[in-house]
């Protein structure tokens, strides 16, 4: 169950924060970013959306946009 609410309309998502919604009990925000990171590479259909959207996909970006966030809970469902 999703914490938080990531309206796409409300601007950019840290990755972390994102990232801890999927992995709470990752011992570290690094480790909760890496593993997003290899549940969006696994995704084909994801990662292809994520690189194909306006910004593209940088896995060292700090933030996803509004658009990369609704991406993600699309394909992956939320946390």
């Amino acid at each position: 169950m999703m914490k938080k609410d990531y309206n796409v309309n409300n601007g950019f998502v840290r990755k972390y924060e994102l990232a801890m919604e999927y992995f709470p009990y990752s011992p570290s925000k690094k480790a909760a970013t890496d593993n997003l990171a290899r549940a969006i590479d696994r995704c084909s259909p994801l990662k292809k959306a994520m690189e194909e959207s306006k910004s593209g996909y940088n896995a060292s970006n700090k933030y996803f946009t509004p658009l990369q966030v609704r991406l993600i809970l699309d394909y992956l469902g939320e946390p």
